[in-house]
Order: C-alpha cells, then sequence, then structure tokens
C-alpha cells in the first residue's frame, strides 16, 4: 500500500510502517531544525558540482593537457555523486540523518582540499570523484530529514527555504570560481571549498549530537528497503515522473545555452545572463515558497509549472525577439522549481519509515533522467536541430504535466 493517500484533494496520514522496520521516534515537529547550516550544506553541495568547470582550461594548461583531457574532472563529481544515491540513503535511515550528513561533509571537505594538492591529472580525477561520492550523502539526505522534522502541511515551504543554498550555488559559483582561478589559481578555489566543507562539518557534527539518532533501528538490508518502496505504486509512478522531469526540464538548459549562441548570435556571455535570469526566478520561488502553497496549492503549483515550462521552452524555439528572452527565461526558472517541489515533497513521502531510502531512489531517478535526456537529445540534435529539441520537450512536458496533475503528483 502506497504512504499517501489522496482523499478529496487532501493528503491523510501515512499509512503504518511496513513491519520489517522498527522505528526510532522521529523528531518532534516543534523542534527547531538546524535550517541555516542545511541550507549552508546545499549551497556547498552545488558548489561542488560547479566549481571546476570555469577551471578546466587552467587545470589543463597546468598538467599540460587539453581542456577536452581535463573534462574527466567535472565528470568525476557528477557521475559518482549520482551513483553513490542508492547506497548512501540506506546508511543515512540506519545510523541518522544528520550524523550522515555531518560525515559526508567532513569527508567531502578533506577530498576537496586533497583535490587542492593533487599531483597529477588522474589523482585529481580521483579524488574529484571521491568528493562526488560524499556530496551525494548530503542534499537528499537532508530533504529526509526535514521530511522527518516538519508536518506535510509546512513541508513545501522549509524544503523551498532550504533550496535557496542550491539556487545560489548555481547563481554565484561559475563566476566566482572563475574570478577566483585567474586571481589565486585553481588548486587555491578547490582548497577553498575543502575549507569552508570541513568548517561546516562542525557545526553539522553539533546538530547531529543535539538531535541524537532518528534513523530506523532495523538492520533490514538496502535491497530489502528498495523492494519494499517499489512495491507501492504510487512511488513507482512518481519515480518515473521524476526521471521523465529530468530528461526534459532538467537536461534542457545547456542546449538553450548552445541555441542563443547559434540560433540568436548572442555572444556566450549574454546567453550566460540570459540562463542567469532562470536561475534568479528558482530563487523567488524559494524565497516565497510558503506563500506560493498556501496560494495556489499543489495543484496549481504543478498547473503553473508546468505550463510555464511549456512557454518557456517552446518561446524560445519559435525564435522571438531577443528582448523577451530574458522574460522566458526567468519563467521557465520559477516554473520549473515550481512543479519539482510539488514533486519533492511528495518524494518525502514516499517511504516515511526509511526517508533517506527513499530520497535517494528519488535523487536517482532524476539523475538518470538527466544523463536519458542528455544523451538522447545529442543524438537527435543533429537530426530534428534546436527548435526540434526544444519543441519537443516543451510537448513531452506538457503531457507530463497533465499526467501529473490527474495524479495529484504522486
Amino acid at each position: 500500500m502506497s504512504p499517501l493517500t489522496i482523499a478529496r484533494g487532501r493528503l491523510s496520514a501515512p499509512a503504518r510502517p511496513a513491519r520489517c522496520f522498527r522505528l526510532v521516534r522521529p523528531v518532534p515537529a516543534t523542534r527547531p531544525i538546524p535550517l541555516a547550516i542545511l541550507i549552508l550544506t546545499g549551497f556547498l553541495s552545488g558548489a561542488g558540482m560547479r566549481v571546476a568547470d570555469p577551471l578546466l582550461a587552467l587545470i589543463g594548461g597546468d598538467f599540460g593537457v587539453s581542456v577536452a583531457a581535463a573534462a574527466p574532472v567535472v565528470a568525476a563529481f557528477t557521475l559518482v555523486y549520482g551513483l553513490a544515491q542508492p547506497v548512501l540513503g540506506p546508511i543515512g535511515d540506519r545510523i541518522g540523518k544528520l550524523r550522515l550528513i555531518a560525515i559526508c561533509m567532513a569527508l567531502y571537505g578533506a577530498a576537496s582540499l586533497a583535490s587542492a594538492f593533487a599531483p597529477s591529472l588522474a589523482m585529481l580525477v580521483v579524488l574529484r570523484g571521491l568528493a562526488g561520492c560524499f556530496a551525494g550523502g548530503l542534499i537528499p539526505v537532508a530533504i529526509a530529514f526535514i521530511g522527518d522534522s516538519t508536518t506535510y502541511e509546512t513541508r513545501q515551504a522549509t524544503l523551498g527555504r532550504f533550496m535557496t543554498g542550491m539556487v545560489l550555488s548555481n547563481l554565484v559559483t561559475a563566476p566566482g570560481s572563475g574570478a577566483a582561478g585567474d586571481l589565486v589559481g585553481w588548486r587555491a578555489v578547490f582548497g577553498i571549498l575543502g575549507g569552508a566543507a570541513l568548517a561546516a562539518a562542525v557545526p553539522l557534527g553539533r546538530s547531529a549530537a543535539r538531535f541524537g539518532r532518528s534513523g530506523s533501528a532495523s538492520a533490514v538490508g538496502a535491497l530489502a528497503r528498495y523492494r519494499a518502496l517499489l512495491a507501492r505504486a504510487s512511488a513507482r509512478r512518481l519515480l518515473l515522473m521524476v526521471g521523465v522531469e529530468g530528461a526534459l526540464a532538467f537536461a534542457a538548459p545547456p542546449f538553450v545555452g548552445a541555441f542563443l549562441v547559434e540560433g540568436y548570435g548572442m555572444s556566450f556571455s549574454a546567453a550566460g545572463l540570459v540562463l542567469g535570469a532562470a536561475g534568479l526566478g528558482a530563487l523567488v520561488y524559494t524565497l516565497a515558497a510558503g506563500h506560493f502553497v498556501r496560494r495556489f496549492g499543489e495543484r496549481g503549483l504543478l498547473v503553473f509549472g508546468g505550463a510555464g515550462m511549456v512557454v518557456w521552452l517552446a518561446g524560445i524555439a519559435a525564435v522571438p525577439a531577443v528582448v523577451v528572452l530574458p522574460g522566458l527565461s526567468f519563467l521557465g526558472g520559477l516554473s520549473l522549481v515550481s512543479f519539482h517541489g510539488v514533486l519533492q515533497a511528495r518524494g518525502s513521502e514516499m517511504m516515511p519509515e526509511a526517508r533517506s531510502t527513499g530520497m535517494a531512489a528519488f535523487a536517482f531517478s532524476l539523475f538518470v533522467g538527466q544523463a536519458i535526456g542528455a544523451g538522447l537529445a545529442g543524438l537527435l540534435l543533429p537530426r530534428i536541430g534546436y527548435r526540434g529539441l526544444l519543441f519537443g520537450a516543451a510537448g513531452g512536458i506538457a503531457a507530463l504535466a497533465l499526467f501529473a496533475v490527474r495524479r495529484g503528483g504522486g
């Protein structure tokens, strides 16, 4: 049975957990959670994913290789980040979510700091992969912890505030990393990131000690937990939806940016500014998520988010006046986070008795969807062009949004 029952548009209490799990008493919803340090956690995790992008030329030059040869420095982090999700999620349920976050933050900081001293490109790639592995135990597990610590009625607003860190990292990491790389070199940039992560691990550890252990005391293995999750029809639907969302919406921005350069004749800087407007739209949502949820409800956010993403992608593909492009990009960022926020909140209820496992599956589905979407886009681009890709993605998102609205997001 699904842990969520939707009746008359409202969520009922979760179903009783399966007998194979013996639950520790959840953190009381009235107890303040360390949201500020969790926001910083999201920022540092997102920064790790973007920090190397503008540094590839510097790294390649330092090791005497081309930018293409240095590209695995970026790919290693992203690939291992996604692959680590199914492993780390059940560990969070086993040892306690905040405890795992604190441990992963310390190890992530250590790997990032060690990257500053990498003697070879191969070692740098290995260290970046390790950093990506431990970063994989931060954001999904933090979302699961927030799910344990809040009521469903307040959860989406809290998750919106938490997402502020991730959105800000997307806005400032690449330009900040590039500027710092010019000033002090790429090694110092990794050193700064590693030092910041190690420093953040200290208050995270203190919070973990203060909150105590909030995981499952069961010795049930990870595979049994995933089997129990996939036995729930609502969970399978939600994981499918987030995978499709990843393939259509989250994989789109790189191709939007390329189309702005090749289709509109924009400079890279101008295209970056247009794409940056999407980050501002996402930031607006994170700052006002509570208001949006109260005003429109989950169904309204799914409708608005789906329609807004369709207008965003189809509008850019239709080649309007250049002056409207920033507005379309802003709408795209706002709409994407509005839509995803509903799925994310529902994801935190897929498996209330083992939320880290549920959110790990959620994050892994999103990651796999992005990878599949990017791969398919690369194959289709020579045949249908940028406009065909964007119109196709818009049509797919329209179908996804219709399905999500009919199913209530789960």
